[in-house]
């Protein structure tokens, strides 16, 4: 028996190091550094109010797609999001809040052709700031809510959730490359808890590799994403703003991203938040013609079909916009 068992404990090892070895040559895309370096620090810098930003005011450029890569002007205001002017500058149309990750802010497009500028042009009588930012989760969306976006005294806020971002929430995610604050449920309270050391064990690519599945296909996320959800809800209560949840499916959707959309619309559905799923407008219009090359981002085109898909959804959410259509 212990010569069996000697043997069983070997094999496993032998296994254990075999796959390591396999997940480092490949450098799955799943993989996150410890301690997390920052992707592209040209662009970002660590800011633990909301995990990171933009350098604030500045003008920089950014090259996009790394397929077709075209120069993009990215010019950021004093809160280090994509905005070539300041939020608090008095303006007194209805203000609509977007949050989201790179599908808001919109990566290898001009800052005039993505979704949340479109619907402004359209609608000359909204004010739409965009508060997206690349890699962000519901977790960081939610700290830029609180400090900065319910400063603004929004009418409405559209919290935009890809498939994917459901799973940034997991402790490890870095985002860009920073050791963000992290959430915790804690008797059911979201509470806030720095970013977690990870000891070797943990940094090994076949623990991170089953750490991974976990938080992407299981129910893993979901208790934690339900409770950033009601603190939203609580906010938009306090701050009388309209909560809205707009659901983006990434490029090539899988049976964990139909899972991940039934939660959100079944979130929406059981405490009567408004909800919209951008799926169908998208396949309306040829979905294979909306993305840049190679890539998982909206090109112009994409933006635009957002955009107007999304227009009358919030028409009817912006007070007296409905009222003034008709």
């Amino acid at each position: 028996m212990r010569a069996k068992l000697a043997l069983l404990v070997g094999s496993l090892v032998l296994a254990l190091l075999a796959a390591e070895t396999a997940l480092r040559l490949v450098s799955p895309l799943w993989q996150i550094p410890y301690p997390p370096v920052c992707f592209w620090p040209q662009l970002y810098q660590r800011h633990d109010p909301y995990g990171f930003r933009l350098w604030p005011s500045r003008t920089m450029t950014d090259a996009y797609p790394p397929a077709q890569p075209r120069p993009v002007a990215v010019v950021s205001n004093s809160d280090g999001f994509r905005s070539s002017r300041e939020f608090r500058d008095g303006d007194p149309r209805p203000r609509i809040v977007a949050l989201g990750d790179s599908m808001v802010f919109g990566p290898g497009v001009d800052a005039a052709e993505r979704f949340t500028d479109r619907l402004e042009a359209m609608e000359p009588g909204w004010r739409v700031d965009n508060l997206g930012m690349v890699a962000y989760g519901p977790d960081l969306m939610l700290r830029a809510l609180e400090e900065v976006g319910v400063g603004l005294h929004p009418q409405v806020v559209v919290f935009a959730l890809l498939s994917h971002d459901l799973y940034r929430v997991m402790p490890a995610a870095s985002g860009v490359g920073f050791p963000l604050p992290r959430f915790e449920l804690v008797d059911g309270r979201l509470v806030t808890v720095p970013y977690p050391a990870r000891p070797a064990w943990k940094r090994l690519l076949v623990v991170q590799g089953v750490q991974y599945a976990w938080w992407r296909y299981t129910s893993a996320s979901f208790a934690l994403n339900a409770a950033i959800l009601d603190r939203v809800r609580a906010l938009s209560a306090r701050d009388r703003f309209v909560p809205a949840i707009v659901f983006f499916p990434p490029v090539r959707e899988r049976w964990d991203d139909q899972r991940r959309r039934t939660f959100v619309a079944t979130y929406a559905a059981r405490h009567d938040v408004a909800f919209f799923d951008v799926t169908p407008a998208l396949e309306a219009a040829r979905k294979d013609r909306l993305y840049l090359p190679n890539d998982a981002h909206w090109n112009a085109e994409g933006h635009r079909v957002v955009a107007e898909a999304l227009r009358p959804f919030l028409a009817g959410l912006v007070p007296g916009a409905a009222a003034a259509a008709r």
